[in-house]
């Protein structure tokens, strides 16, 4: 315990930790800024011009339905391929809210699940830099081989890195999650709309940030355990900077030319958002049936897997491997 706090006390002392969490800090406040910029409490006129709007919206709904349905009694199989996710999937008339159509106006309800999906991914990254730096460091400096003179024992060493980093990781990014939602709402509540959300609502909202914090902590062990296999900071950057540019980037270019369809089942960011924002439909039959999805279950399943993964292999070659 007291070598894990030791680690704590390092890492919150680092000047680069500090520099990370003021870059983190300016980014969400030149976001907050222009938020609060941009948006005015609605009046009025505004409501009734969003009213109207919804209005417009809900009876071109209901024609476009009614039409669907005609056509589907007249010639079904000619209105399954005009209409092949069915006469609803449009979506429901009761769902079309003025609130949606209010001009300048930030809309809590509406928008905070956005912000929060952009959170997920600048916390990722955030955590993945700060980790890889953390171990990296006295990796590539020989500052870990120093400390195993005074405690030769490699995998209580490196087991309180990694405890001190994900633990500190978690912590900063719940508090700081708390922090942007609520700010966000109190722009909302001040100079534009928070909407009426209600417990579930809340619930989801309270999943999506629970999934934020923890991908950023399954990035932060895994920028830890590639810079423990790489044995330096830059190296474990490169690796991620690699494969986005070359795989999630270059390979997507190679197969859509090829026209090799579906190949989103191929790349880590499908799981990734899957896990994030919810079930990623990714094909989709002709008939309606036969879609293939990445579910929620199954992008946690990924990252948890490939971070226990990297985590045994960096683990397995920390104990073995001359490190003089």
């Amino acid at each position: 315990m007291n070598l894990v706090r030791a680690e704590v006390s390092r890492l919150l002392s680092r000047r680069f930790t500090h520099i990370m969490v003021l870059g983190l800090l300016a980014v969400f406040g030149v976001t907050a800024a222009t938020t609060l910029a941009n948006s005015t409490r609605p009046d009025a006129g505004v409501w009734a011009d969003a009213q109207r709007t919804a209005s417009e919206q809900r009876e071109s709904l209901a024609r476009f339905k009614a039409n669907c349905e005609e056509k589907f009694l007249v010639d079904k199989e000619a209105a399954e391929a005009a209409f092949p996710g069915g006469c609803g999937a449009v979506g429901d008339s009761t769902e079309i809210q003025a609130a949606r159509y209010l001009e300048d106006a930030f809309v809590f309800e509406q928008e905070i699940g956005g912000l929060t999906v952009f959170l997920a991914v600048y916390l990722s990254f955030f955590a993945f830099v700060i980790a890889a730096s953390f171990i990296g460091a006295e990796m590539s400096s020989g500052g870990i081989t120093n400390l195993l003179l005074w405690r030769p024992q490699r995998s209580a060493i490196l087991g309180a890195k990694l405890t001190a980093l994900t633990g500190g990781v978690a912590v900063f990014s719940a508090l700081f999650t708390a922090l942007y939602v609520g700010t966000f709402y109190l722009i909302a509540y001040t100079s534009g709309w928070t909407g009426q959300p209600g417990v579930a609502f809340w619930a989801d909202l309270a999943g999506l940030g629970g999934r934020a914090i923890a991908l950023s902590t399954a990035a932060a062990a895994s920028a830890f355990a590639l810079a423990t296999l790489a044995r330096h900071t830059a190296a474990a950057l490169g690796i991620a900077v690699g494969y986005f540019l070359v795989w999630e980037a270059g390979a997507r270019i190679v197969f859509e030319i090829g026209g090799m369809l579906p190949y989103d089942s191929y790349f880590l960011s499908s799981y990734l958002s899957a896990f994030v924002s919810g079930d990623l439909t990714y094909w989709h039959g002709l008939d309606g049936t036969g879609d293939l999805v990445i579910t929620r279950l199954s992008g946690g399943m990924v990252v948890a897997g490939l971070t226990a993964a990297l985590i045994a292999a960096a683990f397995a070659n920390f104990r073995r491997r001359d490190l003089t």
